[in-house]
């Protein structure tokens, strides 16, 4: 009565250890996606920020700034 209790056993280490094996993947795969999107967002960050920068130094005065802020914000 004891040999079958351990086949049972074991395959149910089996199939647990198989299923920890694929969260394992499953979460390798969310950090790259993550990771991806972050570096992606640092990329379009640093753009934004030159571009600004960029602004700054083509603006002839503090009121074209203000006016190009007014602009930006309102679309007009």
């Amino acid at each position: 009565m004891l040999l079958p209790d351990q086949k049972y056993t074991e395959e149910n280490v089996a199939t647990l250890g198989s299923s920890i094996f694929e969260s394992d993947l499953d979460i390798g795969n969310s950090k790259f996606g993550i990771g991806l999107i972050m570096v992606m967002a640092g990329f379009v960050g640093v753009w934004g920020c030159l571009c600004l920068i960029s602004g700054i130094i083509q603006s002839q005065s503090l009121q074209d700034i203000g006016r190009g802020i007014i602009t930006a914000f309102t679309g007009l």
